[in-house]
């Protein structure tokens, strides 16, 4: 797992089209764990937000100020 925050903004754009598992253990969100494909980039005030189509073709937006937002790109 890598730690988003590492990313720089050529690596997060590249994250692009590519299938992801996010995990966070974010206070709001306890035992985030999520996998999708990221379909949109977007940059809001101080966070990325990516738009992560899950299996089920239902879209959640993760935004990169998780609290320990880590991912790992998967098949």
């Amino acid at each position: 797992m890598k730690r988003i925050d590492s990313l720089n903004y050529k690596e997060l754009y590249g994250l692009l089209n590519k299938n992801v598992r996010f995990i966070s253990d974010c206070e709001f969100f306890p035992n985030f764990d999520v996998s999708g494909k990221i379909t949109k980039i977007t940059f809001n005030k101080s966070e990325y937000i990516f738009l992560l189509r899950l299996k089920n073709k239902k879209e959640i937006e993760v935004g990169s100020n998780m609290k320990n937002l880590q991912f790992e790109l998967t098949e």
